[in-house]
């Protein structure tokens, strides 16, 4: 019985002994894992400790960068401190050395902004200057006030140095320092006494005031010239922005020719538009507008697209289109708001329609230049994270007049499906939503509005309204401002702007007839003399020219006006008038040869209100806008009205180009076959424009009008 249990001890003794070390194993393994754990902690958070480090000395070196001046007014400034330095010492009071002190900063000042600095970063620069200028500026004026002897040079010192603070380093750090200073000053002179200061010397307190208004014209101008700057850089960004995504001026030509493109990005444009030039333009040394017609009519959108191109005026609007998806335009709007601005708003995108398309054909540079500005004064920059701006899409169409409404009552109207968007905040009142009608016309409505409240940036938000209104414009679009901020834009867009732009002039089909080959070289040949003689006598851009002259040839080919002569050759004839009477303003000439082509060939005014500045198709609307030869008075004055107005310059324009029709035509009277009408058009000039010549205009036109009448009667009596 012994046995088995000394058996049963020792058993238990053995397992109760390994459990105890394999405790105490266990334990210590767990102790390891806790201290690697641990230790991995620590390596953590000292390399993060370290990356803080980094990026916070790599901020503190990109401000530093930033605070790098040019070598100008490192230089100005040291001669500064040198002049001040100086006439300190003559004024004498203090110890030697900080004379010398602040002497050697500024001779080392000017040497700094002579002397290369190739190998030097831009921080140790920038952190450099800040220190030598706080210790000659604010500094200087610690210790003259700390050890003050003259009180009136210390405080013309002070006002002197706080001037240069403020005129040298930017407003967010000298304004810190110079009310920083002003604190010191006026703690000095509150121990000193301010009654013992005033009576000893009056000026003091003059002398505070005028530094004080000096402070604020600094600046108040440096707040100026810092928004001018940002505008440009602005405005710059949106060029280079533009530069980069616009496709090449010979893309749309034959793959051969394309293929010649030069690599070099500083001469790219004026390569490209002279191999266009060198290529298309002038084909066999002819212009454009002299190529055949069937020629103009099947490259007419290339052909115009690169004369805009070339002429870069803001009297054109150039369109560029390309199809994309509504995804991925929305995507390309989320990418340039990252790039305008942090945080980004979110967009949320709601088709309220099964029909709306899932393509556009649009200038995508156009459309974002427009959504960019409407989206961020839709969101509400006062929200941290970034607000929700909605964005619906709704299906619509869009209407056209085929011809202009007082020449024709019976119009005729274009309808293509468009895409209406409506841009509001995310909790906007369903009450204020537009409603969505069942079509649009191509109008623009609230441009006059101020959109919105408490806008400080009034000529900026002007800049943005005119990019937004011109985009939509270009796209045969219709476009609504809100009244309000809390109000949502609202604009409508075709879904496929090429063939819009297409069947606007489609229909014009120049009439096929048979024209002599004699004939065509002599109507070019007083075309082309012309066209020299506009462009000698005028301010008008060749390229502008060009591009409408094209236009002409496009819509007129070798139609005939009722005297006779060539539409095109009648056009440029007006035209020549114009210019002639007025030297020196170039719209006055493309309206006469656009107007020409409303009246004559049926172009509809969406095409000029897309393609042309609404300075120009307000003024065509004023030229149509006469019905008969009375309402060509400037200001609506009536002949024998003694009432003495203002001339609208525009409307005495209009009385221009009228009067200068009539003057061609009358001309022209020996080729007219409807002879009492030539007679009508005799005697009203006798009557009417003659009167209105006299009492605008100079004699010249008026002598030449009487003798245009004579003969055209004559014309008529001989027949």
């Amino acid at each position: 019985m012994a046995l088995p249990f000394v058996l049963l001890v020792l058993v238990v003794v053995f397992y109760l002994t390994r459990n105890r070390a394999a405790s105490e194993e266990q334990c210590l393994h767990h102790t390891q894992f806790f201290n690697e754990v641990s230790a991995l902690q620590q390596a953590l958070t000292r390399k993060k400790s370290r990356i803080n480090k980094t990026l916070q000395a790599a901020v503190l070196q990109e401000r530093f960068a930033k605070l790098r001046p040019s070598d100008a007014i490192i230089s100005c400034t040291g001669c500064y401190v040198i002049l001040t330095t100086i006439l300190d010492y003559i004024s004498g009071g203090l110890t030697i050395y900080w004379y010398i002190f602040q002497f050697f900063i500024g001779i080392w000042l000017i040497g700094y902004g002579i002397t290369p600095k190739k190998g030097i970063p831009s921080w140790k620069i920038g952190c450099s200057w800040l220190i030598c200028t706080i210790l000659c500026l604010p500094v200087n004026i610690f210790w003259h006030w700390f050890h003050l002897q003259d009180p009136q040079f210390s405080l013309t010192l002070s006002v002197g140095h706080l001037s240069a603070t403020l005129f040298v380093l930017p407003l967010y750090i000298s304004i810190k320092l110079v009310f920083v200073t002003l604190l010191v000053i006026f703690y000095a002179i509150y121990n000193i006494g301010v009654d013992q200061l005033l009576a000893s010397n009056d000026s003091l307190l003059s002398l505070l005031g005028f530094g004080l208004i000096v402070f604020s014209i600094i600046v108040y101008n440096k707040r100026k010239i810092t928004a001018y700057t940002l505008y440009n850089r602005y405005l710059k960004g949106q060029v280079t922005s533009e530069k980069k995504n616009h496709r090449p001026p010979h893309s749309n030509l034959h793959p051969d020719m394309a293929g010649k493109t030069t690599k070099d990005p500083g001469s790219f444009v004026e390569k490209a538009m002279q191999e266009v030039t060198e290529l298309i333009s002038y084909l066999d040394n002819r212009p454009l507008y002299k190529q055949d017609i069937q020629s103009i009519i099947n490259n007419f959108f290339t052909f115009t697209t690169f004369l805009k191109q070339r002429a870069k005026s803001v009297d054109h609007l150039l369109l560029t289109p390309h199809e994309i998806t509504i995804d991925e335009l929305i995507a390309r709007l989320t990418s340039e708001l990252e790039a305008k601005t942090a945080p980004v708003p979110k967009l949320i995108v709601e088709i309220k329609d099964s029909t709306v398309s899932n393509k556009i054909t649009c200038d995508i540079n156009h459309i974002l230049q427009a959504l960019v500005p409407i989206v961020l004064r839709t969101a509400n920059p006062t929200v941290a994270k970034g607000e929700f701006v909605k964005i619906q899409l709704h299906s619509t169409y869009l209407k056209y007049r085929q011809k202009h409404r007082q020449k024709d009552k019976s119009y005729a109207e274009m309808t293509f499906p468009a895409i209406a968007i409506v841009i509001s905040r995310l909790h906007t009142p369903l009450t204020i939503l537009p409603q969505i009608k069942g079509h649009y016309e191509d109008i623009t409505e609230g441009r006059e509005l101020k959109w919105h409240n408490n806008q400080k940036d009034i000529e900026r938000i002007h800049i943005e309204k005119r990019i937004i209104e011109r985009a939509i414009r270009a796209h045969y679009g219709y476009l609504r401002f809100p009244f309000s901020q809390k109000r949502p834009m609202f604009m409508v867009l075709p879904c496929n702007v090429a063939t819009v732009r297409d069947a606007m002039i489609a229909k014009i089909l120049p009439i096929n007839v048979r024209v002599a080959q004699q004939e065509i070289d002599q109507s070019m040949e007083v075309f082309m003399k012309s066209y020299n003689h506009l462009l000698e006598i005028s301010e008008a851009r060749k390229a502008v020219i060009d591009e409408i002259l094209l236009l002409t040839r496009r819509c007129y080919g070798f139609r005939r006006h009722l005297s006779g002569q060539f539409l095109y050759i009648r056009a440029i004839g007006i035209a020549q008038l114009v210019a002639e009477w007025i030297r020196f303003y170039p719209e006055p000439i493309y309206v006469a040869l656009l107007y020409d082509l409303i009246h004559y060939a049926d172009l509809p005014l969406s095409y000029i209100k897309a393609n042309y500045d609404l300075n120009i198709y307000s003024f065509i609307e004023s030229v149509l806008a006469v019905n008969d030869r009375q309402g060509m008075e400037p200001c609506g004055l009536y002949i024998g009205n003694a009432l003495k107005q203002v001339i609208n310059r525009e409307q005495l324009f209009v009385l221009c180009i009228k009067l200068a029709e009539r003057l061609y035509d009358l001309r022209h009277a020996k080729s007219y076959t409807h002879l009492d009408e030539l007679k009508y058009m005799a005697q009203e000039t006798l009557t009417i424009d003659i009167e209105l010549a006299k009492k605008y205009l100079n004699t010249k036109i008026v002598e030449a009008l009487a003798n245009a009448a004579a003969q055209a009667l004559q014309v008529c009596e001989q027949q």
